[in-house]
């Protein structure tokens, strides 16, 4: 965040210390008579003058964070024969400070498509844009999915073998939660080796070893990413982005794509990719049921994953992208590749 310094001609210094890049802390000063909140800006025991309030919406959080460690992004002193109010050769006429916040380094997302930074609240798992909730695509898809009554199910399967329903959803709840964790390890993993896999091959080399270093250590988790990347990916042109948060804070809607394959960031060409772990993808169930304009769709869980991954596609689309066929990648016993069009959603 960048900030300009005011009040400084009522602390007008010459001091030749004090310049671009020079560290500055922004401290409360709390015997301000102006304003019980005023941010003053210290290099040592010198203040140089005070960040604006008025008319500031971040005042608040970066007063809520500090003290804070700064550095000097501008610095403009009045030359000879120069005049400017009452300042003297020499002295510093415009400040300004670049500094960090807490807040907006750890939870704030930049979207991909947009020119926005959303507020991720991570242990809630929500997403925030000016005060307003977004919608995740799993939410969204959640009106084309009629919902799985656990209660009533787990209530026929604990008659049926007669134990106690709580039983039954302890396993359920036990073993769903097991399988969270598992995938969310997973994901990671993938992300981790395609960030880092160029310097953990560095790293591989100047030491010798049997592995990229940017592979896990654990073997089972390791043979999973590599078998990966067996796979025919068909990534040759473009580039490979991780994590991705696509938006349209217009319509509150927002998601992440685990692996957006960009094939022309110029022409804006790219195609939406998911990692899932599980079995029986294209079993058809019965207990899985479709509504709406997608009462058609294949009672199993590729198409749930078509419906979320025309989400994001469609976000992308209404930024100008052109979105191809997207694709889930499968890991059961071995990795598989699901290709299928984008939907036509409502919106």
């Amino acid at each position: 965040m960048n900030a300009k310094v005011v009040g400084i001609s009522f602390n007008a210094t010459d001091n030749p210390k004090i310049g671009k890049l020079v560290p500055v802390e922004l401290v409360h000063d709390s015997e301000n008579k102006y304003s019980g909140r005023a941010i003053a800006v210290m290099f040592g025991d010198q203040l140089l003058g005070h960040i604006g309030e008025k008319n500031n919406p971040e005042h608040e959080l970066v007063f809520n964070e500090l003290p804070i460690d700064a550095t000097i992004s501008r610095c403009a002193r009045l030359k000879e024969g120069e005049t400017f109010a009452k300042f003297k050769t020499g002295e510093i006429t415009s400040l300004e400070v670049e500094f960090e916040l807490k807040s907006e380094s750890e939870n704030f997302v930049q979207s991909f498509n947009e020119d926005v930074k959303v507020d991720f609240k991570e242990l809630e798992h929500e997403y925030w844009y000016e005060g307003e909730k977004l919608t995740g695509g799993t939410t969204y898809i959640r009106r084309w999915i009629k919902p799985f009554d656990k209660v009533m199910i787990s209530g026929f399967v604990a008659e049926s073998i007669g134990y106690p329903q709580k039983d039954v959803l302890g396993i359920w709840g036990g073993l769903g939660y097991a399988s969270s964790l598992f995938g969310k390890a997973l994901h990671m993993a993938l992300e981790v080796y395609e960030k880092f896999k160029k310097i953990g091959q560095v790293m591989q080399e100047k030491k010798d070893l049997p592995n990229n270093k940017a592979l896990p250590t654990h073997p089972f988790l390791r043979g999973i990413v590599q078998a990966f990347y067996k796979q025919d990916l068909d990534e040759e042109e473009g580039e490979i982005l991780c994590e991705v948060l696509v938006t349209n804070v217009k319509l509150g809607l927002c998601g992440y794509i685990d692996r957006l394959h960009v094939i022309d960031r110029e022409k804006k060409i790219c195609r939406v990719k998911d990692y899932k772990f599980r079995i029986d993808s294209e079993k058809i169930d019965d207990n899985v049921k479709y509504l709406g304009q997608f009462a058609d769709l294949p009672k199993n869980k590729i198409s749930k994953d078509q419906l979320q991954l025309s989400f994001y596609g469609r976000l992308l689309e209404l930024s100008g992208w052109t979105v191809l066929d997207p694709v889930a990648y499968v890991y059961e016993e071995e990795w598989k590749a699901f290709t299928f069009p984008n939907l036509k959603l409502d919106f």
